[in-house]
């Protein structure tokens, strides 16, 4: 399936603007509202938790289709704030440059949320699906306090694999990392599918066996993972600037991660 890059800059500028910050209430809820609608017209069931304090936690489900697999991914919906010096393009403005695309929050998170949704919208519907469970929240860029509350009570079906928010290039050594615990069988398998998009650049592939660097404690680490197996996938490289001015992704690895992310789905749907 080819990645429709247009449709991807403009749905992203939105949630860019959007700037959904902490400090910027309507933006989260426009941005979760978003989220919302994408999801519940993939026919996801949408269950949310909230209270007057704190932003949404939202758990999407989808049933399986001609599979017994379930499939679990966590993200976060909030962005950092914006320091405004250092920045060479108009944070809250997704823009462009020698094939990057820069903007607050690209990277962490709502780029890679929206590849995913994109990848969703592409399988044809007759297709066997692994079931899919989609937990949000809200808070993490301030530790992550509801989430921590909600995530416990959880009632979430089996999966076979929990997906992190994201994952990681190394560019300047021109290889891809995964990042996995709790590696089983199918976890070796999907990685050889995964490596098939790097030929056409020359990229290897290396792994570690630990979870995605935190900011803070993790409500997805300590209370949904347990001993399940984990994949940490995604376009974040280097130059990605997470929580620091020019926050970007590199256009080559988003749409990789399209296609990695697709192709991870068929492989679990078997």
């Amino acid at each position: 399936m080819k990645f429709n890059y247009d449709n991807y800059f403009s749905r992203l500028e939105t949630l860019i603007a959007n700037y959904g910050a902490i400090n910027n209430v309507l933006g989260l809820k426009q941005n979760l509202k978003i989220i919302s609608e994408n999801l519940k017209g993939l026919n996801f069931g949408i269950e949310v938790y909230s209270d007057s304090n704190n932003s949404d936690v939202i758990v999407a489900k989808r049933q399986p289709v001609d599979c017994e697999n379930w499939l679990g991914f966590y993200a976060h919906y909030d962005v950092e704030t914006i320091e405004s010096e250092g920045w060479n393009t108009n944070p809250k403005t997704l823009t462009e440059i020698d094939d990057r695309l820069f903007g607050r929050g690209i990277a962490d998170n709502l780029g890679i949320i929206l590849i995913r949704i994109m990848a969703l919208e592409s399988l044809s519907k007759v297709q066997s699906c692994p079931g899919l469970i989609w937990v949000f929240q809200g808070e993490e860029e301030i530790g992550s306090p509801f989430a921590h509350k909600i995530f416990p009570m959880l009632k979430l079906p089996e999966v076979k694999l929990w997906m992190e928010e994201t994952g990681y290039f190394d560019l300047t050594g021109s290889r891809q990392r995964f990042l996995t615990l709790n590696e089983d069988d199918k976890v070796v398998g999907v990685k050889k599918i995964l490596e098939k998009h790097l030929n056409e650049i020359d990229f290897t592939t290396y792994t570690e066996n630990r979870s995605l660097t935190k900011f803070d404690k993790c409500p997805f680490l300590s209370h949904l993972l347990g001993s399940k197996p984990y994949l940490g996938l995604g376009p974040n490289d280097e130059y990605s600037n997470i929580h620091k001015p020019n926050e970007s992704l590199s256009k080559i690895t988003i749409e990789i991660n399209f296609n990695q992310t697709l192709d991870l789905i068929h492989y679990y749907a078997n």
